[in-house]
């Protein structure tokens, strides 16, 4: 059962007791993220993510992390295109620990000029670690070439010369536009009751400020480019990735997304990983996945391969697309992959933090929360048209984008970028 609510400040708040646990996960989800950022300041919303844990008018560095070890050492944060978030996962005996501790750090953050500097450095050295990384470059590259005339192709990170020259005045200023209450949404779930939770936190987080509004939405949805991108790495493999324009978050055919990915691409006994890994051995791996956001959507294919077998590779993916579209599902392979998916759905609700995450990411796009029971009913419901309109829908190879992370010297470019570009005729 779920509870929704405003605490008395303006911040929102949906939960989700559940019987016989003895543990609670929670989290307090701001509606700002790198979307929100501009050209000069991208890599804000990160940087005060970080700079949540460096210290609050009531606690240093390390009396934060004493008391997040005492709480079982699992208080994390994130950011991401749409949002930021700092929650956390304890046994019910601690909740009004926990949730002290997250009213802190938002209501409190001190900025510290010497931490501030210190944590600069750590970003550059994060920003690094996804340059190194092919697997989240190919990624990003790939988005911020598709949505290169809007915020939501940004990188999360930023880069490092825009960390750099951030002072500790321009995150105040920033946290003072979007770090306030109506602007938030606390999220939990786990073993409480309800009266307890709504008591502790009206608590906890008195000393988030409220502006007695919300603020005014102002993004659009982004236009889509078809993109092809090549970035040179110095590594033995080839990652490509390819992108369609796909479904947004709160979309209602989102149970029927999540079977036509798992019988696509999104899992072992997928139509991708058989007909290209097991049967041709032409990849270890490759795999689908979505991209949703509450004003686009992404499906990409991943796909890591020798440079040598790249044109072949895309090619018989290629293939793959094309009769995916033009032949309906058999009833068996429905059968199997809503049994997959209602059954990975039932694994993932005996967790607090996954009920927490998911619920917060529905409420904050403002689109219904279904319980355990009403996503297995939904998915039941998925017949084999509605995956054979999704795929018409989502695998048009004339829209594809294509980003390419490897070693240049040894791939065929121009023979890659030939099949990109004759899919659009």
């Amino acid at each position: 059962m779920f509870h929704q609510y405003q605490l008395s400040n303006g911040i929102k708040v949906i939960s989700e007791p559940m019987e016989n646990r003895k543990t609670v996960a929670l989290g307090v989800f701001i509606k700002v993220g790198s979307q929100d950022e501009t050209g000069e300041n991208n890599g804000i919303s990160h940087l005060i993510e970080h700079m949540f844990f460096k210290g609050t008018n009531t606690r240093n560095t390390k009396e934060i992390a004493d008391l997040t070890a005492s709480l079982g050492d699992d208080v994390n944060a994130f950011t991401s295109k749409e949002c930021t978030a700092i929650y956390g996962m304890t046994i019910t005996e601690k909740l009004d620990e926990l949730a002290g501790l997250l009213g802190d750090l938002i209501a409190n953050a001190k900025f510290d000029s010497r931490e501030l500097a210190k944590e600069k450095r750590v970003v550059m050295d994060e920003i690094d670690m996804y340059q190194d990384s092919p697997e989240d470059l190919v990624h990003e590259l790939l988005q911020k070439r598709v949505w290169r005339d809007d915020a939501l192709g940004f990188l999360i990170s930023g880069t490092k010369s825009i960390v750099r020259s951030l002072h500790r005045e321009d995150l105040y200023q920033f946290l003072s536009e979007y770090y306030y209450a109506e602007n938030m949404l606390i999220s939990a779930a786990g073993g409480y009751a309800e009266e307890v939770l709504r008591d502790c936190l009206e608590r906890t987080f008195s000393g988030v400020q409220g502006r007695g509004e919300p603020k005014k939405e102002l993004h659009l949805v982004p236009d889509y480019y078809r993109s092809f991108a090549a970035a040179n790495k110095g590594i033995e493999q080839l990652h490509l990735n390819l992108a369609f324009p796909a479904l947004c978050v709160g979309d209602r055919r989102r149970f029927a997304y999540s079977i036509f990915n798992s019988v696509f691409g999104g899992s072992n006994n997928s139509r991708l990983f058989q007909k290209i890994r097991e049967e041709a051995g032409m990849a270890y791996s490759v795999y689908s996945y979505s991209s949703a956001y509450q004003r686009a959507g992404l499906f990409h294919i991943d796909i890591t391969v020798q440079p040598s077998l790249a044109i072949l590779v895309l090619e018989k993916t290629a293939g793959i697309i094309k009769e995916f579209v033009r032949e309906e599902l058999t009833k068996e392979e429905l059968r199997l992959h809503k049994q997959q998916v209602g059954t990975e759905l039932i694994m993932s609700s005996e967790s607090p933090k996954t009920r927490m995450d998911a619920n917060a990411k529905f409420a904050l796009a403002g689109t219904k929360i279904y319980t355990l029971e009403e996503k297995l009913t939904r998915i039941e419901a998925v017949d084999c048209a509605e995956i054979q309109s999704l795929a018409a829908e989502i695998l048009a190879l004339e829209r594809a984008s294509l980003c390419i992370v490897g070693e240049k010297s040894s791939t065929n470019l121009r023979g890659i970028k030939k099949i990109w570009e004759r899919w659009n005729l």
